[in-house]
């Protein structure tokens, strides 16, 4: 894919739907850190609950903010 096709992709209004939808599952993780819904019954549990829940919105944040990048020689 060049960066023209990247960007003609990134403007295609079913991309730009499937993105909202991907910001607004992030929006609902980040709600449910805020309200402490990872808190467990056990510390670990409590931890690994979190530490998914951080983990997903770090990929979430990371496809939101792709850009093209021209591949360097």
């Amino acid at each position: 894919m060049n960066k023209e096709q990247f960007h003609e992709w990134k403007s295609n209004p079913t991309t730009i739907e499937v993105f909202d939808e991907i910001f607004k599952l992030k929006v609902a993780l980040s709600d449910a850190l805020a309200n402490g819904s990872t808190v467990s019954e056990s510390i670990d549990g409590t931890a690994i609950t979190t530490a998914r829940i951080v983990g997903t919105i770090q990929g979430i944040n990371q496809l939101l903010e792709y850009n093209y990048e021209e591949e360097k020689e």
